[in-house]
């Protein structure tokens, strides 16, 4: 079996959407392509397509490598101003982060994230 993954041929998405109290503006629905992941479950790479609307982001203990395939996106981390990603825009979201994901166009990003 290679040991080489390559993105061309996505598996079938898991549907999702935001917990109810996390919701914030409009009704985003999200789509997750599961892609690879270490032996003991704690490294995961996955893409996430999520449609227009807003909701709280908290990523607890999680630590979050991202990668903006496309669309727009505004992240407003608590008590901060707000960042706009768009494809091409890479960031980590590291242990503890919360705050407001906001989709403005239909975006899908490619993560890594280590629990």
């Amino acid at each position: 079996m290679s040991k080489l993954t390559f993105f061309d041929h996505l598996p079938e998405p898991r549907k999702g959407e935001p917990l109810p109290d996390r919701r914030v503006e409009g009704d985003p629905r999200f789509l997750t392509w599961d892609i690879a992941k270490t032996a003991d479950g704690q490294v995961q790479a996955r893409v996430w397509e999520a449609t227009p609307g807003a909701y709280r982001s908290i990523k607890g203990t999680t630590f979050e490598f991202c990668y903006i395939i496309s669309g727009v996106s505004e992240l407003v981390e608590d008590g901060l101003e707000p960042r706009r990603v768009v494809a091409g825009d890479a960031f980590v979201m590291h242990p503890g982060f919360t705050g407001i994901w906001r989709v403005i166009e239909t975006t899908r990003k490619l993560w890594v994230s280590r629990d």
